[in-house]
């Protein structure tokens, strides 16, 4: 939780830097093009990360453990680099409005930034895979105040703002990922060498989890990074800018439920048969700290939120009240995704978050126009009310067939 909630924090700060430093409409394209890029990395590190989480806990220290880490990092990032090529392409064809003001140079930093960020997410997978979260919090810690120095000097940098803030993304990942390659992973204590002496038959072995765990992560992750673009091309950047710093304040609260679950992943492929006790325990975490934060952010949001400018409290009050009200489908969603992974029933989890995505999406492309930002907040939550009853209904045919397989041998 400290991994997200840091950066997450002084993220916050990050952007008011940056509404206070450039205007609106360069805030709005610089985060569409964050989220992005981050899209792009969570979609061509395919599930990588969470294939660390399963398959660790089964490989010996030195040689296996290692050849396991780099062929993951190796393939994550050499297949984010080539779909960064294509989004930096494709971006300012699909959406002409993020093409003012910006000049070529932010396009070529988009492969760079896919390759970085997609490592970056397979590295922190690694420590929590070994229940080594705090590496990983300070990487990500230092990421997030190298961001938050840099931006600063967005009105002195020789380039535009949102180039600027787009390359400040790019160099602070970068940065980490050496950081993790040459201290962080010599210090989970697997003896850990870069190795790629025997990649092709450790990539086939990874083959299945990989399908598997990146159908679930796409379903799950991109719609909380395709609706800064969405909007974007709804209603245009100026909107964007109010709908982001909107939906970064809500994550004040999404955060919680995905970092317990995924506490709960780790833990499940390392004790299975604790997995029951453990879901009620990580319920009642999840009860314990999103309620009193969705209370804050009720009672605080709008003043939080006019630390941007008065057009953003105006702007992001109701929706924000949409998305904290969304909270309580989302953590029985994550939930039910941190179980069915533990038991590798990848299949039905894909299908939950697929279900959520596309009601998402479909949803938000078509209330934005008549409901303004409150239509990509409804969407949102009837995404994730959409997805959990589907991944309920899962568990529960799951519950029912097991006495009647039990049965029947």
């Amino acid at each position: 939780m400290g991994t997200t909630a840091v950066p997450m924090v002084l993220g916050f700060i990050f952007w008011v830097v940056a509404a206070r430093t450039l205007p609106a409409a360069e805030v709005g394209r610089a985060a569409a093009l964050v989220s992005a890029m981050l899209f792009v990395a969570v979609f061509t590190n395919l599930g990588l990360g969470q294939v660390l989480i399963s398959r660790l806990a089964s490989r010996a220290a030195g040689r296996e453990w290692s050849l396991t880490v780099t062929t993951a990092v190796a393939v994550a990032g050499g297949a984010s680099l080539l779909g960064g090529m294509v989004a930096a392409v494709l971006i300012p064809l699909l959406i002409p409005a993020l093409k003012g003001g910006i000049g070529l140079a932010t396009f070529l930093l988009l492969p760079l930034g896919v390759a970085a960020a997609a490592c970056s997410l397979v590295l922190d997978h690694a420590c929590i895979a070994e229940r080594r979260a705090g590496h990983a919090f300070v990487r990500n810690a230092i990421a997030a105040a190298m961001r938050l120095v840099l931006v600063g000097f967005a009105a002195a940098a020789p380039v535009a703002g949102t180039t600027w803030i787009l390359a400040v993304w790019v160099s602070s990942f970068l940065l980490i990922d050496v950081f993790a390659f040459t201290r962080v992973l010599p210090a989970l204590g697997h003896e850990f060498r870069p190795n790629l002496a025997g990649w092709r038959q450790e990539l086939r072995a990874m083959r299945g989890l990989i399908a598997g765990h990146q159908s679930v992560n796409l379903g799950s992750q991109a719609s909380a990074y395709l609706l800064p673009v969405l909007v974007s091309a709804r209603l245009g950047p100026t909107d964007n800018a109010y709908f982001y710093t909107t939906f970064m304040l809500a994550s004040g609260l999404f955060f919680i439920a995905p970092a317990i679950a995924n506490a709960l992943f780790a833990e499940g492929a390392h004790n299975p048969q604790h997995v029951g006790r453990d879901m009620r325990r990580a319920a009642r975490h999840i009860a314990l700290l999103a309620g009193p934060a969705a209370l804050i952010l009720v009672v605080a949001g709008p003043s939080i939120l006019k630390a941007f400018g008065d057009a953003y409290a105006d702007e992001g009050e109701t929706l924000l009240l949409i998305l904290v009200g969304s909270a309580l489908f989302d953590a029985g969603f994550q939930l039910c995704m941190a179980y069915l992974r533990i038991h590798e029933r990848l299949r039905e989890a894909a299908t939950a978050t697929w279900v959520t995505l596309a009601l998402t999406i479909s949803a938000t492309w078509v209330l934005l126009p008549p409901l303004g930002l409150e239509g990509a907040g409804v969407g949102w939550a009837a995404g994730k009310l959409a997805g959990l009853c589907v991944a309920l209904a899962l568990l529960a045919r799951g519950r029912a067939m097991r006495p009647a397989a039990s049965g029947g041998a």
